[in-house]
């Protein structure tokens, strides 16, 4: 397992992301959105809360992934490389 936190420049505090899930869970449940309807319904209403603070760090956080991914697959090619005697 590999864990990968989101930059700290994108990070959102927990209790600031904390109070915005659950204004959304509240809303959504007032409006009475219930199944596939959802999750499209909670990021979008959490990226409007977060004046798209939330949107922005998980864009980091893919590309943050994206770029650890990119680096193991390159040390997992150097170590497979010398183990075939290149």
């Amino acid at each position: 397992m590999i864990c990968n936190p989101i930059p700290e420049q994108y990070e959102i505090k927990k209790e600031i992301i904390d109070k915005e899930i659950d204004a959304a869970l509240l809303k959504m449940e007032e409006q009475g959105i219930h199944g596939k309807d959802c999750t499209p319904f909670l990021l979008k209403t959490i990226v409007e809360l977060t004046d798209g603070k939330s949107l922005d760090a998980n864009i980091e956080l893919v590309l943050n992934n994206a770029r650890l991914g990119a680096k193991i697959a390159t040390e997992l090619s150097l170590l497979h490389n010398i183990n075939r005697g290149k």
